[in-house]
């Protein structure tokens, strides 16, 4: 049995080593709490999202970072709200079995995986995480990291995809990536490869039954590979139209369009492209070459093209002329003297042209004032000067679409040459009293019986505006230089004046007069002439050497014919002296009319009232 004075003795022999156990434990705790300060710091501070969930699945720690992810403070999450009521309904259970799992020893848990959580303001965010048992506890430690813009960005190319593969496999024809090699060996081709070639998609690809290359025309396989070839070593893409074999054995035109693709060190990776059936063009195509090669031959033998006569081959020419203008889109410009029948090639260029059911609109240049040019041309507004009690269409607007005859070109001035070039160019126009501004669709065909080229030196015509209207030159020959079309003009004015048939039979010297008159008034004259032989039943010419009337009775030519009532008697009086005024100044109408003493507008009204303009010739 142990004293007092025994036990007092080991117990002061123990008090050093307690004390040593207890500053050991007092040292270790204060290390743990040293580590807890700088681990929790080293949380706080994580450039990261980050919380510590409990057994419970409740928050008792979260970081800055993570409150910014959700959008509630640290004050409204910890121990508040738990781990499961921040993700989304969707992925809840599988977070909160996951929980379960990895608490119980031995079970494997997926420690890196994706989920999404809900944003104080209800939106949807999505997050990869990381999650880790802390050693020693029943806590769980999770990182996150915000991928919304990934995943969004990975959602968005998804769906382009989508629509991509929906908008190539509705698409006519075949899409293509091939590597570029002598058989073209196909890496992905869209659906539209069974209707064009016949074959399926996984037939081309790879070669597992037949190479592209294979399908095409033996004849058209070296200048495509000459194509192609030249596109990659610049480049450039390429497009071109040839022949493939189908699995029926059909043949087929196609029309491919493509693209080399290359890396960054400009090495060919492959070659994208599209192919569609271009068949019913290529027909198309081919049949209005040879619709026009049948026209172009039997023009050689044409004696009338439209309302033009003639099958000289001055006229022949023309005809050709007129064929290739209206293929164009062009401008056009129609040389001749007056009386040629300007007009006449015009509007046969208009209806053979593609803008044929479009409005034509003859402008006689001459006849309108400087002062009235862009009231005319360009239209104006109600209200948009004295006198304008309504709104009124100008030429350019009522020639949109179609196209626009511009007569006496050579009489526009300069100032009106810029306003005119500046709308046809692409600067458009305002009509007055608007401000809003027009850009007119026309085709311009001009004509004149002057020197273009002759006033540009003389600075009477802009240069620019001559280049823009001289595109397709058009030279009427006069009726001197076509004599052998005489036959065929008489009989076709002479049919015109008896509605088709003439019943009488023109005597020889009167026919001798009409071939050997040198007609310095051209069609128009000779129309003129006609005319005043069928209704006055004479023949009256001017004589070249003094410019003074032949008169040629023609006997009992008005057997037959009712006698006229005074005003056509009246009006035939009329047109012969304005005939002879317009002979005798070689058709000059200004000086004609001055000549007559009659103001130049009135003069002009005239000729039209009497059928004395353009269009009848």
């Amino acid at each position: 049995m142990k004293t007092k004075s025994t036990d007092a003795t080991s117990l002061q022999e123990d008090t050093p080593s307690v004390r040593k156990r207890f500053e050991d434990l007092q040292a270790t705790i204060a290390r743990l709490e040293h580590q807890k300060a700088r681990y929790l710091s080293m949380f706080a501070q994580s450039g990261a999202p980050a919380i510590i969930v409990e057994a419970d699945m409740g928050i008792s720690l979260a970081n800055e970072k993570f409150e910014e992810l959700v959008g509630y403070s640290r004050e409204e999450i910890e121990g508040k709200i738990s781990w499961p009521d921040f993700v989304a309904l969707k992925d809840r259970e599988r977070m909160k079995r996951y929980h379960r799992l990895r608490r119980i020893k031995g079970v494997k848990v997926p420690e890196e995986y994706e989920c999404k959580v809900i944003h104080r303001d209800g939106g949807l965010r999505s997050i990869y995480m990381k999650v880790g048992m802390l050693p020693g506890t029943k806590a769980s430690i999770a990182n996150f990291m915000d991928i919304t813009s990934r995943k969004r960005a990975e959602e968005a190319l998804v769906e382009s995809e989508r629509r991509l593969v929906t908008l190539l496999g509705n698409l006519p024809g075949m899409a293509y990536r091939c590597r570029q090699d002598e058989h073209r060996t196909m890496e992905l081709v869209s659906e539209g490869c069974l209707g064009l070639t016949g074959f399926n998609p996984a037939d081309l690809v790879g070669n597992t039954v037949c190479a592209y290359a294979d399908l095409i025309h033996p004849e058209d396989l070296p200048p495509l590979a000459e194509i192609v070839t030249h596109a990659i070593v610049n480049q450039q893409s390429f497009e071109m139209v040839y022949r493939i074999h189908t699995a029926s054995g059909d043949e087929k035109w196609v029309w491919e369009k493509g693209v080399g693709v290359f890396s960054t060190e400009s090495k060919l990776l492959a070659l994208e492209g599209f192919i569609t059936d271009f068949t019913d063009q290529k027909r198309s195509e081919q049949a209005l070459v040879s619709e026009n090669l049948r026209l172009r031959s039997t023009m050689r033998d044409r004696y009338q093209f439209g309302d033009i006569v003639g099958k000289s081959p001055a006229m022949q020419k023309v005809y050709h002329l007129i064929l290739n203008a209206a293929a164009a889109d062009a401008n056009v410009i129609i040389y001749g003297e007056s009386g040629t029948g300007k007009e006449l090639v015009a509007r046969a260029i208009h209806d053979l042209s593609d803008r044929n059911g479009r409005g034509f609109v003859p402008v006689n240049c001459g006849a309108i004032p400087e002062n009235l040019f862009e009231s005319e041309f360009f239209g104006y507004k109600k209200g948009a000067f004295s006198g304008a009690e309504r709104t009124k269409q100008g030429y350019l607007d009522a020639a949109d679409n179609g196209t626009l005859f511009l007569d006496e070109l050579g009489e526009i001035s300069q100032n009106m040459q810029v306003k005119l070039l500046r709308a046809i160019e692409g600067g458009g126009y305002t009509p007055l009293g608007s401000s809003k501004v027009y850009q007119p669709d026309i085709r311009i065909v001009a004509a004149t019986n002057r020197d273009l080229r002759q006033m540009v030196r003389q600075g009477k015509i802009r240069e620019d505006f001559f280049y823009r209207i001289h595109i397709i030159p058009i030279q009427l020959p006069p009726l001197r230089e076509r004599k052998e079309d005489l036959p065929l003009l008489i009989d076709h004015f002479l049919k015109q004046e008896h509605g088709g048939h003439y019943p009488r039979r023109i005597p020889g010297h009167v026919l001798d007069t009409l071939l050997n008159y040198h007609w310095p008034g051209n069609i128009r004259e000779l129309q003129n002439v006609l005319h005043r032989y069928v209704t006055l039943g004479q023949l009256d010419l001017l004589e070249p050497q003094n410019q003074q009337p032949i008169e040629t009775a023609v006997p009992d030519a008005g057997q037959g014919e009712s006698w006229q009532g005074y005003q056509a008697a009246v009006d035939g009086f009329e047109k012969s002296l304005f005939l002879k005024a317009l002979e005798q100044h070689r058709w000059h109408r200004e000086k004609a009319a001055a000549s007559l003493g009659l103001p130049r507008r009135t003069f002009f009204r005239k000729l039209k009232k009497l059928g004395l303009t353009d269009d009848q010739t």
